[in-house]
C-alpha cells in the first residue's frame, strides 16, 4: 500500500472531534475536487515528488503501535477504499485492538466485516463546488448505518441546498455533518441556513486542526 504520512494529533472533525487520533493517510484518489486540502496525496499526476511509501498492512500496524497514544485510528487519504489490501489493514487493526474510522468520498461503496470491533465510515458527499457532484455513489451512502457518518462540505448557498435535498431524500440513520469550504463561506451562513430549514438533525463542524496550527500545515 502506498502511504503518504502516519502521525498522531487530534480528530479535527468528525465525531471524535477534539479526541487524540494516529492517523494513516494513504496515497492516491479516484476524485479531484476543486476544493480539496490533500492534494498532496493524490498521486503524482498531481506532484512527481509526493512523499510515498510502500508498506504493509503489517507495517503500517507497527508504526501505529509505535506512535499510538490510544486506541482510536483514522484511515485517509486520498480515498482509502482504492486499495486493494484495505480491508487487510482494517482488519489487522481491529484484531490490534483499534477503534478504526475510515474517511471515504462518496463514490465507494464500503464492506462491513463480520469480526468483533469497532469500525465506523465517515462518507463525504460532494457538493456542486467539488466538481465531483456526479461521482457519487447513491447506493454507499444508503449504506450507512446509526455508527457512521455523513459529512457534507460546502461552499456557497447551492451547496447548501444540495446537502439539503439528499438529506431529505436520504433519511439516514448517520450523524450528519456540514462544514465549510475554508475560506469560502462564513461558519454563520450554515447556521442561519439550517435554521431556516429546521435541519435539526445536522451538526455544523469547523476543521478545528486549521483553528490550532497553520491551516497548510501538513502531519496534525
Amino acid at each position: 500500500m502506498k502511504v503518504n504520512e502516519i502521525f498522531q494529533s487530534i480528530d479535527g472533525e468528525g465525531i471524535r472531534t477534539g479526541s487524540l487520533v494516529t492517523f494513516i493517510r494513504l496515497v492516491g484518489c479516484n476524485l479531484r475536487c476543486g476544493y480539496c486540502d490533500t492534494r498532496y496525496a493524490w498521486d503524482n499526476s498531481f506532484d512527481e515528488h509526493i512523499n510515498s511509501t510502500e508498506m504493509t498492512p503489517k507495517e503500517i500496524v507497527a508504526k501505529v503501535n509505535d506512535i499510538s497514544i490510544g486506541n482510536l485510528v483514522t484511515i485517509t487519504g486520498g480515498e482509502p477504499l482504492i486499495h486493494k489490501n484495505i480491508y487487510d489493514l482494517i482488519e489487522l487493526l481491529i484484531q490490534t485492538g483499534y477503534e478504526v474510522n475510515v474517511e471515504t468520498n462518496g463514490s465507494i461503496e464500503p464492506q462491513r466485516l463480520s469480526a468483533p470491533g469497532v469500525l465506523f465510515f465517515t462518507m463525504d458527499f460532494k457538493c456542486p463546488s467539488s466538481g465531483e457532484m456526479s461521482q457519487m455513489n447513491m447506493t454507499a451512502l444508503m449504506s450507512l448505518g446509526a455508527n457512521d457518518v455523513l459529512k457534507f462540505v460546502v461552499g456557497s448557498l447551492k451547496d447548501l441546498d444540495a446537502a439539503r435535498e439528499i438529506i431529505n431524500d436520504l433519511g439516514t440513520e448517520a450523524t450528519i455533518f456540514i462544514s465549510p469550504v475554508f475560506g469560502q463561506i462564513e461558519p454563520k451562513q450554515i447556521v442561519e441556513y439550517m435554521q431556516k430549514y429546521m435541519m435539526f438533525p445536522c451538526r455544523v463542524q469547523l476543521q478545528l486542526h486549521k483553528l490550532i496550527w497553520d491551516p497548510n500545515m501538513r502531519g496534525v
